[in-house]
């Protein structure tokens, strides 16, 4: 109850704070939105949520440096917990030809739309409950030199972010045991000099298209995952090495754009052995080609993505030793209107694999000037066996409303 008392106090504050700040202050801005969240097959409310984020900025040294800093929080009724948290907090310095920026922050690396093979430092995380990809920021140290068409970045990762293994994954590993093994405790590996992430990149323009090459060293998000002839679970986390390509460019009325990324995981000899496998033990290569046409009042784009290590919407894909990981391929397409008020969307993920795919119909309306009321669905199509169809069960219906300032 406290915190969400602090949590109103809190909008009620900084909504304060932006009608009184002057243009040349301190800048405020965000939103506040709620959402419903209905589960069809299971014939249940999911999600009944209150978000809000706010950001303020200032601007110093006569704007030769800028300060962000932003929240987050939520609160679900259904799900009985409440969550407030730091989202980005940095500093800027611009120098002549110079870009510096340290602390919390969030990079965006890539040309493609919404699935970013080469957004290496903060990958975006796959989520049917949200309408965009789930992106959490890192505290890191990020410089930029620009020179004559060619930008060189460099990133340096201090605190390195590891997520552990999807409940979903650990309760079929508890089936596939039998009670014959059991799920080791995953120890993160130490914060230190060595174990640093540090990427770079590259941004220039050839043949009138922006060509993005990057390199990233440092570790896997997910751990690697294995059972042995002994029916144990294994996982540790590993290095990772990752070399990607961006282009992007205009053609006409549209636009073209590639990703393509060359994962090299570190390779772990006892998964040569093992029984099982959720994760690739070898190098592996991940591509998205794109295209998109605007109509006089509509938007139409196609994506064709191929993931080597066999899924796009998991981090592991099960199969046996000895056989070959079969990839990914999907076609993804995306529609919408250009109407100021109604806004009518229809995105597609096509498995062509196995034939299954999501339908995500959206309908939204902007009631007023910063008002949005939205209507999404989310359907899956395909047998029990296929990628997409085996999750009809989280078939849902979001309406939501959201306000910006």
């Amino acid at each position: 109850m406290r915190r969400r008392m602090l949590l109103l106090v809190t909008i009620c504050f900084l909504l304060f704070l932006k009608d009184g700040c002057e243009a040349n202050e301190i800048e405020v801005g965000g939103s506040i939105s709620h959402n419903l969240i209905y589960l069809l097959k299971e014939n249940r409310l999911l999600e009944n949520a209150t978000y809000f984020k706010i950001f303020l900025e200032k601007y110093f040294f006569n704007h030769k440096g800028k300060f962000h800093l932003s929240f987050k929080g939520d609160y679900d009724s259904v799900q009985n917990k409440e969550l407030i948290k730091l989202n980005e907090a940095y500093g800027d310095v611009y120098l002549k030809n110079i870009d510096l920026r340290m602390g919390r922050q969030i990079i965006r690396w890539g040309t493609a739309d919404g699935i970013n093979p080469t957004s290496f430092v903060t990958p975006p995380e796959f989520s049917f409950e949200e309408s965009e990809p789930i992106v959490e920021p890192i505290a890191c140290f990020r410089g930029t030199y620009y020179n004559r068409g060619t930008d060189v970045t460099a990133v340096i990762v201090f605190n390195n972010q590891f997520r552990a293994i999807p409940v979903e994954i650990e309760e079929e590993l508890q089936k596939s045991v039998h009670g014959e093994g059991n799920l080791l405790l995953l120890l993160e590996p130490a914060k230190t000099l060595n174990n640093m992430e540090y990427a770079f990149k590259i941004d220039t323009r050839l043949v009138n298209n922006d060509v993005r090459l990057s390199y990233f060293h440092g570790w896997e998000d997910y751990p690697a995952l294995w059972i042995n002839n002994e029916f144990e679970v294994k996982s540790q986390y590993r290095r990772v090495n990752k070399v990607g390509l961006a282009t992007a460019g205009i053609a006409g009325k549209g636009a073209l754009w590639s990703e393509v990324a060359y994962v090299i995981p570190e390779k772990i000899e006892e998964m040569n052995s093992a029984n099982t496998l959720f994760t690739m033990n070898k190098p592996y290569f991940q591509l998205i080609l794109g295209i998109d046409y605007t109509f006089k009042e509509m938007y139409l784009e196609g994506q064709y993505i191929y993931y080597g290590n066999g899924s796009l919407i998991s981090p592991y894909f099960r199969f046996q030793r000895g056989e070959k990981v079969p990839a990914a391929h999907y076609f993804m397409v995306s529609s919408h209107n250009f109407n100021k008020i109604r806004n009518l969307r229809l995105d597609s993920i096509v498995n062509l694999g196995d034939q299954s795919y999501i339908l995500i119909p959206q309908y939204g309306f902007y009631i007023s000037e910063g008002v949005y009321l939205s209507l999404r669905g989310v359907l899956f199509f395909g047998n029990e066996k296929a990628e997409f169809g085996r999750l009809k069960d989280k078939e849902l219906v979001n309406l939501g409303v959201k306000i910006s300032f």
